[in-house]
């Protein structure tokens, strides 16, 4: 059976997508309303990635230039913070391994667990990016953090992209003899740069 064929099958089988449920509205009133900077940094540090905060992008080309080796490949999806390579030119996936760091914008963090959430809008039609580089540097505004995932799923529901994704810090498990390991799966480091 060939691959065409196998995957015309699973289109065929998809069913209809069903709206997600609501809510109940007592539950909703009784989740905190207000987005504490504070809280999400401290998530942040329990989740195993590192905060900097910063007042522009010169400070995060700062950090990065101290931070990640003069050789490293860098790959970026933030104008304002030029990668190494180029990602216009890369039409294989494959092609991305080897990256050192990914510099990615996140639209918006969860203040209860630490979660950015990325779209493809930010992503470009990488998105194995934030999983294939080693390391993450993420640029978000100290203003677009929700408190919670209730909150997150409001947002998403307004944004009208196709793919996303909510990361939490650095690939993580604990499923060895409960033994956690940072970068199991994925990037072995993330760095938050809020910018306030």
């Amino acid at each position: 059976m060939s691959r065409a064929t196998i995957l015309a099958a699973v289109r065929q089988a998809q069913g209809s997508p069903t709206p997600s449920p609501e809510a109940p509205v007592a539950a909703l009133r009784a989740l905190p309303n207000e987005a504490s900077l504070t809280d999400f940094i401290a998530t942040l540090d329990l989740i195993g990635a590192r905060v900097i905060r910063g007042h522009s992008f010169t400070e995060a080309a700062t950090w990065l230039r101290e931070n990640v080796p003069a050789t490293a490949a860098l790959a970026s999806h933030v104008p304002q913070l030029p990668g190494t390579v180029d990602l216009t030119a890369v039409t294989d996936p494959h092609a991305l391994d080897g990256i050192h760091t990914a510099i990615l914008h996140a639209r918006f963090g969860v203040c209860e667990n630490g979660a950015v959430w990325l779209d493809e809008t930010e992503l470009g039609p990488h998105r194995v990016l934030p999983f294939i580089a080693e390391h993450l540097f993420i640029v978000l505004h100290a203003a677009d953090l929700v408190p919670t995932l209730h909150h997150a799923y409001e947002r998403i529901a307004t944004i009208g992209s196709g793919f996303g994704l909510f990361l939490a810090g650095p690939s993580k498990t604990a499923d060895i003899e409960q033994c956690l390991v940072i970068g199991a799966h994925g990037a072995r480091g993330a760095t938050i740069f809020i910018l306030d």
